[in-house]
């Protein structure tokens, strides 16, 4: 059997002959000691595997983990792509009483099949990220000639000796030396402060300046994605200080604060520095933040992790000036050979019409007319296990009109999962899929549906989504209806979702075909929108509500990280912030989306359900 610990995601493997998906769960900063159990006592030092890391880009990257078979497995977006680390094998004690990794336990044949198959389910090929060099021999050893190993140079981490940055020994740092000697010729009075959480506002204003000055970033509105990224992840970080116990070190010259650093441990030995800023007008202010940073840190860190370069130039020049000691290059882990299981969408089609009508016993006619009309291969979600499809779900694209504003909407038909494999969360793994790639892909800013059963009104507001929305029964003689008059009737409503010519001749066709034994609802029924993209659907409700002065902080969107910040609404226009604000209204997702609806005669017709 299997052995699964729900609490703590522990799933151990035993010789399967049924493959399921593993159990993952969002990464939460209450989650720091079980996490570290796996990555203090380790040898690996890249700066991905430092918690505070994994913490505040969580948003950017919808971090999960699972611990399978005393492995600790993290999964996560690159982009649209899904993504693994190398698993993580959990230390042993040792007769000393310390904890060590052996290493025949660094890589574990079981664990990565599993991590494999759990790829293929969520719709995509097996990739690793972040697989450093000794790794790429270890697991040619176990899998041979089934992986490509791609150097991936701008995620190599630089790593130094403490010794090194402390000293700046040697005439290939004299430059650096220069800097120090200048900079306190310059300041004798500066001072270095541990940084405390007191300080963090300081710290936020210096950021700003340092953004304007560096960057000529006059405010967050102008800032380019990765800045944009970059400032969130800080602010983040600042805002779980305590919780995340990281180090940081602070420099002040006469009262003012003129830099500022952070960071965590990876492992027992190499600390991480997340972050390093400091003001240009106060030549040297870098590199004696540097040096009396390191300086001031717990001596049995002997490495410092400084980070990636991520492919800048300046910042390559920069970190390398530093000579570093280990420069810990990574790979992307790939799979040799074309899948069949991703590249024969007939197959894919076929066994999610059979699956549709096993869940849902619909005539034939209609199951044609629907796969035949209706669906596209990008429409659709699935998730595959024994190499055939076992849940399915179609995304198709609508148009809402809200008061004239026509928002991209995505409509979620054919949610099925086979009976075999029900009770494994694959719903949940579903719906977090098609919720992405509507997001992403899509760039939609609401999901809607129309649940099959009434029970499952309880489960979709599990996945985010509210009664905020109603189908209402169609027209009067809709069945001779020209699309023209139709189209004029629907752009009458307040809010509905909008049903193309395309669509509504399918419509008049099912209506057709099932003339002899259906005729239309004539009752409401209710329906529920899910709120995509937060920043989008905060903005629509702005414009509608110009006079709205609103500070609202969304929470716990699992699906959507990116969604999860704080937003000023001020007079027609919203703004994303991660700043905190004590005063904010605190919504979920499924209760922002009764916010914005509140009030709002939100309607859909003729949905082909």
């Amino acid at each position: 059997m299997i052995f699964i610990d729900l609490k703590n995601n522990i799933v151990s493997l035993p010789n399967l002959t049924r493959k399921f998906m593993i159990r993952f769960k969002d990464i939460r900063t209450a989650d720091k000691d079980l996490i570290q159990r796996f990555t203090i006592w380790n040898e690996r030092q890249n700066c991905d595997l430092s918690f505070a890391n994994l913490i505040s880009w969580r948003f950017l990257y919808n971090t999960q983990f699972a611990i399978v078979d005393d492995y600790l497995v993290f999964r996560f977006y690159a982009g649209h792509h899904l993504a693994y680390m190398m698993p993580i094998p959990k230390p042993k004690q040792q007769e000393d009483g310390s904890f060590k990794v052996e290493p025949c336990d660094e890589c574990s044949l079981k664990v990565i099949d599993a991590m494999r198959d759990d790829s293929l389910s969520m719709g995509h090929p097996f990739l690793m990220m972040g697989v450093c060099n000794y790794m790429v021999d270890i697991i040619e050893g176990k899998f041979p000639d089934r992986f490509v190993f791609e150097p991936d140079r701008d995620r190599s981490d630089y790593i130094y000796e403490r010794e090194k940055l402390i000293h700046l020994s040697g005439k290939k740092l004299q430059s650096k030396r220069n800097h120090i000697n200048k900079f306190k010729s310059l300041y004798p009075g500066y001072e270095y402060k541990e940084l405390t959480k007191e300080f963090i506002p300081q710290c936020i204003e210096l950021e700003r300046q340092w953004r304007k000055i560096s960057k000529d970033d006059a405010d967050t509105e102008d800032l380019d994605e990765g800045l944009s990224e970059e400032l969130r992840s800080m602010t983040r970080a600042f805002n779980r200080w305590e919780e995340l116990d990281l180090r940081g070190g602070t420099i002040w010259v006469d009262g003012k604060l003129v830099a500022f650093t952070f960071g965590c441990p990876i492992n027992h030995n190499t600390f991480d520095v997340c972050v390093e800023k400091a003001d240009v007008n106060y030549e040297g202010s870098f590199t004696i933040i540097n040096q009396e940073f390191v300086k001031h840190l717990p001596e049995h860190y002997y490495y410092i992790n400084r980070e990636e370069d991520m492919g800048d130039e300046g910042l390559r020049r920069a970190k390398l000036s530093y000579r570093p000691d280990i420069l810990l290059e990574k790979n992307v882990v790939k799979e040799k050979h074309p899948l069949a299981l991703f590249t024969n969408p007939s197959r894919v089609k076929e066994e999610t019409m059979q699956l549709w009508r096993k869940v849902f016993k619909d005539p034939e006619s209609f199951v044609q007319l629907y796969f035949s009309r209706v669906y596209r291969d990008e429409y659709n979600v699935i998730i595959q296990l024994e190499n055939r499809v076992v849940a399915a779900l179609q995304t198709l694209p609508y148009t809402m009109l809200w008061k004239e504003q026509e928002i991209n909407t995505v409509y979620i038909s054919g949610v099925s999962v086979d009976e075999e494999y029900r009770k494994q969360d694959i719903g949940s793994n579903l719906m977090r899929q098609a919720h992405f790639a509507a997001f992403h892909q899509r760039k939609a800013v609401f999901a809607t549906l129309i649940p099959a059963e009434e029970w499952l009104y309880g489960w979709y507001a599990k996945q985010g989504y509210a009664k905020v929305m109603t189908c209402t029964p169609p027209p009067a003689r809709i069945r001779k209806m020209d699309y023209e008059v139709f189209d004029a009737l629907q752009r009458e409503k307040e809010c509905i979702l909008l049903q193309d010519v395309d669509r509504y001749t399918v419509i008049q066709e099912d209506l057709r075909l099932t003339e002899d034994r259906n005729e239309p609802a004539r009752q409401p029924i209710p329906a529920m929108l899910r709120v995509i993209n937060a920043e989008a659907a905060l903005d629509i409700y702005a414009r509608l509500h110009p006079e709205k002065m609103e500070r609202i902080r969304v929470k716990s969107d699992d699906d959507i990280p990116d969604n999860n910040a704080y937003y000023i609404i001020d007079h027609g226009a919203v703004k994303q912030t991660d700043e905190p604000d004590a005063g904010a209204r605190i919504f979920t997702i499924a209760e922002l989306a009764q916010f914005l609806f509140d009030g709002v005669k939100a309607e859909m017709w003729l949905m082909l359900n």
